[in-house]
């Protein structure tokens, strides 16, 4: 009972409240409306066309491999940036199972160099103990997936680079990046 006569003065409350597009109860009742110029002023066009930037993904999204042909032998070049977080040689199991597809189709019981490499920024004695430590990594995952093949593993640094790091005495950031990989080699 209680419950019925509430709802039904809620109900009553509602009917007597004044509607919300109401004018507000401070301005005067022959308070004038705007003027056709005071509307179009108050109105804020915004130009739309710049207001969207659309990103092609062809642009920002980078394979792990590349492979080239150098004479008799097939180079397998590994992304390091995608393999290996800055400064570490520690494989993500992700990463370690895309180089077992990778090495899957190598001849059985193949000789495979894998060879790391850095670009030039650090040290020289820091960057070929990096490269040699994914060298060893990236090995290790080829010896998991592969054990017949034949392994030889080398870090090299920044002494084998395969564009400038620097261009025109300016930092080329694409350039570093291209030389941070670890290859994979076989006759091929």
């Amino acid at each position: 009972m209680r419950l019925r006569r509430a709802g039904a003065l809620l109900a009553v409350a509602l009917l007597l409240a004044p509607p919300a597009s109401a004018a507000p109860p401070d301005l005067p009742e022959d308070f004038p409306p705007p003027t056709s110029e005071e509307l179009a002023r108050s109105v804020t066009v915004y130009a739309t066309a710049r207001s969207v930037t659309v990103y092609d993904p062809a642009r920002s999204v980078r394979v792990l491999e590349s492979t080239r042909k150098e004479a008799s032998e097939t180079v397998l070049s590994l992304d390091s940036d995608i393999l290996f977080a800055f400064g570490s040689a520690q494989l993500s199991t992700q990463a370690a199972a895309r180089i077992a597809q990778l090495v899957a189709g190598l001849p059985q019981g193949a000789p495979v160099a894998v060879t790391g490499h850095t670009d030039s920024i650090g040290e020289a004695a820091a960057n070929i103990r990096l490269s040699q430590q994914r060298a060893q990594a990236v090995a290790a995952a080829v010896t998991t997936a592969r054990k017949d093949l034949r392994l030889t593993v080398d870090g090299r640094g920044g002494s084998e680079p395969v564009a400038p790091n620097t261009l025109g005495g300016k930092d080329n950031p694409e350039g570093r990046q291209q030389n941070r990989r670890v290859e994979i080699r076989y006759s091929g």
